[in-house]
């Protein structure tokens, strides 16, 4: 009886210590895969915007993207694996489109059509990253959040000067 009362008691004690666990766990999970699947996305438009693209500000900002993002890549992966957390590894079917709608661009609309997605994938990134380096949970996943953050910052900073001429 004393058993049953003490096992009990350790369900009752441990039951929301292992929801709150299950739900970072989960909130870090999430936040990763969004994160990776920005990431691949902002490198493939990139990709296309330097391979087609015609307007050398636009080309420009493809190639640093291709450099920042490509350090970002590896900095998100080894967090997530010291987090526990398994990426994506392609793209999901919302992101292929975009990407495939990006390659079939003609010339005279690339720079523009790629431009307005990455206005699109900044704003969306910086929003994602901005609250997870806050509210997300301690672990290696946020302060890599912490790290890529200010880029990212700066990508949309950049992107929003080129769309307003």
């Amino acid at each position: 009886m004393r058993l049953t009362i003490n096992f009990c008691l350790l369900f009752l004690i441990a039951g929301p210590v292992l929801a709150a666990d299950a739900a970072a766990r989960q909130k870090a999970t999430d936040f990763a895969t969004r994160a990776a699947m920005s990431n691949m996305f902002e490198l493939d438009a990139a990709k296309v915007e330097v391979a087609k693209g015609a307007a050398e500000d636009a080309k420009q900002f493809a190639s640093d993207i291709l450099k920042d993002h490509g350090r970002a890549g590896p900095i998100l992966a080894d967090a997530a694996a010291e987090d526990g957390v398994q990426l994506p590894s392609v793209l999901d079917d919302e992101h292929k489109k975009k990407v495939e709608a990006l390659q079939q661009s003609d010339r005279e609309n690339i720079d523009q059509a790629y431009l307005s997605t990455q206005v699109t994938a900044h704003q969306e990134a910086v929003a994602l990253f901005s609250d997870y380096s806050r509210n997300g949970p301690d672990g290696a996943l946020k302060r890599a959040s912490q790290k890529i953050l200010p880029d990212l910052r700066m990508h949309l900073t950049r992107i929003e000067g080129l769309t307003s001429k």
